[in-house]
């Protein structure tokens, strides 16, 4: 079952359904999930923040994983909606919890010397991801021990259609500074592939850093890419402007547990294979 089932959640109901699997996509806005349904999928309207929604947007859970992918902002108190789906997940017999959370917690200035990993702590004064580290310390907290939950931080997500390549075509990407900060990512397929591989064999209350094998500096991956498409390289602009507070919170990101506790391989492990399957899927396309 599928919360949010935008970006991520469609490529992961996709792939599920590949594999044989039932899929429940829940979405305030089903129309766009048509192309789900047509695969086999079942769509149901759910609204994470309506409480009285969820039991039966959750019903036959039993057994099953519960994947949250909704942005974390709603018109409610920090922590709450997460805390209803998970009081509905339990109640509906689900196993696993599986919450799509961010490596941007680790703060919106550059720090590109230093290499972050699980036990890094989060900045917790950053008020641009409170409610996304409120969301991680109520499912921390929470005393469901039938329920498994499990946080994957994601580096920022690319694959068809969303990440760098997509922004230099719209003309919106710009590097930062000299382009010399450290950036991660992850391809999309990786990010399905890891939540796969956490429903499979995460420990109770474990959070993983999501990423690939190799951080790079924003001019290295727009001078490769660029190159590769025919474009000029982007225009600058800098971190820091008169009134606004820095927001870059990319980091170089250690994916060790991933790969050892949760026995994943990647199967983009650089931006170059990730970036050349893209191209293939959109010759096909």
């Amino acid at each position: 079952m599928i919360l949010g089932c935008g970006y991520l959640g469609s490529r992961l109901a996709r792939a599920a359904l590949a594999a044989g699997r039932p899929v429940r996509a829940l979405a305030r806005g089903t129309g766009r999930l048509t192309p789900l349904q047509a695969l086999g999928a079942e769509i149901k309207y759910c609204d994470a923040w309506i409480q009285k929604q969820l039991p039966q947007a959750l019903s036959g859970a039993t057994g099953g994983t519960v994947v949250y992918a909704v942005p974390p902002s709603a018109p409610l108190p920090p922590g709450k909606a997460v805390t209803q789906v998970m009081q509905a997940a339990y109640g509906a017999g689900a196993e696993c919890f599986i919450y799509i959370s961010s490596s941007g917690l680790y703060g919106d200035r550059p720090d590109d010397d230093v290499i972050i990993d699980e036990d890094t702590p989060i900045v917790r004064d950053d008020q641009g991801m409170k409610n996304v580290w409120a969301d991680e310390e109520t499912i921390l907290n929470a005393t469901m021990e039938r329920l498994r939950t499990v946080i994957l931080r994601l580096a920022p997500m690319y694959g068809p259609g969303r990440g760098v390549r997509a922004r230099l075509r719209k003309g919106e990407y710009k590097l930062i500074d000299d382009g010399s900060h450290a950036i991660s990512r992850i391809h999309v397929d990786d990010a399905v592939g890891a939540i796969f591989a956490a429903e499979e064999h995460a420990q109770r209350k474990s959070i993983y850093l999501v990423a690939d094998d190799q951080p790079t500096t924003q001019l290295e991956y727009a001078t490769w890419l660029t190159e590769r498409m025919g474009f000029p390289l982007p225009e600058s602009r800098p971190l820091i402007t008169p009134g606004a507070r820095p927001s870059h919170r990319n980091r170089r990101i250690k994916n060790t547990k991933l790969k050892t506790e949760l026995h994943y391989t990647l199967r983009y492990p650089t931006f170059r294979e990730g970036e050349a399957a893209i191209e293939a899927e959109e010759a096909t396309s």
